[in-house]
């Protein structure tokens, strides 16, 4: 494992954001000079090839990535564009429709839209402070 690398996944690990690789390259590369963007792409790329990150696909079609690579699911924010985790028994016990027919599902993730708690507030705020 190379420093690249090392210093890839442990920022990927350290954080809970969902970050886009181009995060991962402002966050590391502060800290280790001369990493391109182009590593940390091929990097994140490699450790969800070989299953220590998950891709989070985002509705601002920049790849998002997860160190949580066992199956949960996501609470995705319309407001500000935060992904949460959901760890939901009742979502982790969801069935499979039988349409399925011949399709192997391989795995799956749900993915939950809407607006947050810290949007839903700043959204009442602002009306209470258009009113005064």
């Amino acid at each position: 494992m190379t420093v690249q690398r090392r210093a890839i996944l442990e920022e990927l690990v350290e954080r809970s954001d969902h970050p886009s690789a181009d995060q991962i390259f402002d966050a590391v590369g502060e800290r280790l000079a001369g990493l391109s963007r182009t590593t940390v792409y091929r990097v994140l790329e490699a450790l969800v090839r070989v299953g220590a990150a998950r891709k989070v696909p985002h509705p601002d079609a920049v790849a998002r990535f997860d160190p949580i690579f066992e199956r949960h699911h996501h609470l995705l924010c319309d407001g500000c564009g935060r992904i949460f985790d959901l760890d939901d028994s009742e979502v982790r016990g969801f069935a499979l429709p039988r349409s399925l027919g011949s399709f192997a599902v391989r795995d799956y993730s749900i993915n939950f839209t809407g607006v947050c708690a810290g949007c839903r507030k700043s959204k009442k705020e602002t009306k209470t402070q258009c009113r005064t």
